[in-house]
């Protein structure tokens, strides 16, 4: 989260970086067999021959022959009125300052809409440097996109520490969303009750350590038993007995996070009634890094949960799962740890997609100014190469400092788009601005990015202090909206109205003979002309979850013929879909013990918008 040049002198000098980089890689081929166990089987042909994805993209009448993406700001008109903050009024100055607080979707009434948790953030007990807690938000959807105020009737606790994010996950397998809050020295889990309330669940019952700078969070099942883990990522050794004043290009400033150490992190496991013991150092977890931003998903498509994670300043890591829970950290010899200098980034929000849709799930991090944000194609077995370049994501420049991103698929052409909400962290900066546009990278068929936000909408021609991101469907029309967290600045609501004619095929997995979530699984959606990979992921974007539910874009001439499952677990089922009408966007509910029929929970029919 800091530029290169304000980076202690000597301590990641490139040509050294690159060297010691080519002898880890040749030390690592030769005895890090946990991170080279043979590819799984690739995935079953189509019946019909595949044709590429460019044959069924339904173009308009515009100057590059591609749909404009269209999003309107609509959240003040919605009633979701809410304004995270930081405490900057006090003139501090500090690290903790700069993280900001993300946001949260979730059927916390289970009515089947998408309703949204708000993190409040943090302030200061007057001018002294003593970090204090300020209310979240909760906020009921009608199923129209309309929001009420819900946080007092849902008896929403007060927070007494400096809060940053929200992880969301059925941690209890009562089919009802809970809530994890992190912060400074700081967690609290919600237990939701099931009649519109939740339980703050006190810490000697859930056993989840709240020491230290707590970050992101990621639910998983690591070690495959049928219960939710939890990752925690901690940020570094900042407290208010080690908050250095810090002066950059002559101005008293933030700290750059290269003046503080980096602390390690946390793996809870879940014991199966509603508490957790850490086991990180026993499952492979190794020590130091900055985390800012964490994603669990199944990268090898081995059947079991893998993790990402973002390291503000330091190498990134990836932990691959032998299917037991033992991790074994393999980001180096992935090729996702560094940038393309061969230096650690200043990296935040991370995501997990299929950009070029090849049946692989592909990386993407959200990195600081004068960095390109990373683009790591999957070539199988967990090979990876930094594509951000050929791709055109490095062509949008180097001034942005990105935090929430995630992929979503915004025009319903089976391509996932990537959007990222950027802001500074520094209050004096020279070579960006501190409020910045976000950006929305549209994907041209699999072949490249394209920054499209110019056209698509007022909300991304000016700037914002962005931070927390999350996707999901908060009006019920098939499409993605995005619902943004920003400091000081009112949560924006970007309902999606890009104009199509497509066919929205929308599905939610539910464990039973594992997790209820099912994070971890891997669903493969077979048609007339193609197949579209999609996983549920834990964590993911940058302090915030967004919905789990998987979509598919369908052209008007294209069918679906089969949904394949791969559960956590390894458990492979197949789901036929051909039986359903074309001529509606159907939503689906497939569960792992009776995959073959699939509940139909809503049918619309095809139409603009």
């Amino acid at each position: 989260m800091t530029p290169a040049r304000l980076i202690e002198p000597g301590s990641s000098p490139g040509a050294d970086v690159r060297h010691r980089r080519a002898l880890l890689l040749l030390a690592c081929a030769a005895l890090c067999s946990a991170c080279t166990r043979p590819a799984p089987s690739p995935p079953q042909a189509p019946a019909a021959p595949p044709v590429g994805p460019q044959e069924h993209a339904r173009p308009r009448d515009t100057a590059d022959g591609v749909t404009p993406l269209t999003f309107v700001e609509r959240a003040a008109e919605s009633g979701l009125v809410f304004t995270s903050v930081n405490g900057q009024q006090h003139g501090h100055l500090t690290i903790l300052e700069s993280l900001g607080a993300g946001v949260g979707l979730l059927d916390y009434d289970a009515d089947g809409d998408a309703d949204i948790l708000t993190v409040g953030g943090g302030d200061f007990e007057g001018d002294v440097v003593r970090p204090c807690g300020v209310p979240d938000g909760l906020f009921r959807n009608d199923g129209a996109a309309r929001f009420v105020a819900a946080a007092a009737e849902a008896y929403l606790p007060g927070r007494a520490f400096y809060a940053h994010g929200v992880n969301v996950g059925d941690y209890d397998a009562d089919g009802l969303a809970d809530l994890l809050i992190t912060g400074y020295e700081g967690v609290a889990l919600l237990q939701n009750l099931g009649d519109g309330t939740f339980r703050s669940v006190p810490p000697p019952e859930h056993g989840i350590a709240a020491d230290g700078w707590l970050t992101s969070a990621a639910w998983l099942d690591v070690d495959g038993d049928g219960h939710l883990d939890l990752y925690q990522t901690r940020y570094c050794d900042w407290s208010p007995m080690n908050d250095p004043p810090c002066e950059i290009q002559g101005h008293r400033d933030v700290c750059p996070p290269a003046q503080f150490e980096g602390v390690d992190d946390r793996l809870f496991l879940g014991d199966g009634a509603g508490g957790f013991v850490e086991a990180g150092t026993r499952l492979g977890l190794v020590p130091g890094g900055k985390g800012l931003g964490v994603v669990a998903a199944d990268v090898d498509l081995d059947g079991d949960c893998d993790l990402y994670v973002g390291n503000d300043t330091t190498a990134n890591f990836l932990y691959r799962n032998d299917g037991t829970g033992r991790l074994t950290e393999c980001g180096l010899l992935a090729g996702v740890a560094v940038g393309p200098t061969g230096e650690p980034e200043g990296s935040m929000g991370v995501d997990v997609g299929d950009w070029n849709l090849d049946g692989l799930p592909d990386l993407w991090v959200a990195n600081f100014e004068n960095q390109s944000f990373g683009l790591y194609r999957n070539f199988g077995d967990a090979v990876f190469e930094n594509v951000s370049a050929v791709a055109g994501i490095t062509a949008v420049g180097a001034v942005y400092v990105g935090f929430g991103t995630m992929f979503l698929d915004a025009d319903l052409d089976g391509a996932e788009d990537l959007f990222v909400a950027n802001g500074h962290v520094m209050q004096f900066p020279t070579q960006a601005p501190l409020l910045q546009r976000p950006l929305l990278l549209h994907n041209r068929r699999g072949t490249r990015m394209v920054n499209v936000a110019e056209d698509a909408g007022a909300y991304f021609t000016t700037g914002h202090l962005g931070r927390g991101a999350a996707a999901g469907d908060l009006d019920g029309d098939g499409d993605e909206d995005v619902v943004v967290s920003q400091t000081n600045e009112p949560i924006a609501m970007l309902v999606n109205e890009t104009p199509h004619d497509s066919i929205a095929v929308i599905v939610r997995l539910v464990g039973v003979g594992t997790h209820r979530d099912a994070i971890g699984a891997s669903a493969e959606l077979e048609t007339t002309a193609r197949r579209m990979l999609r996983q549920v992921k834990g964590g993911g974007s940058y302090l915030s979850s967004g919905s789990r539910d998987l979509r598919y874009g369908l052209a008007a001439d294209e069918r679906p013929l089969r949904l394949r499952v791969r559960w956590p677990g390894g458990r492979e089922t197949v789901t036929p879909l051909d039986a359903y009408p074309a001529s509606r966007s159907i939503r689906l509910l497939v569960r792992d013990a009776d995959p073959e029929r699939a509940v139909v929970l809503s049918a619309r029919r095809r139409g603009p918008g």
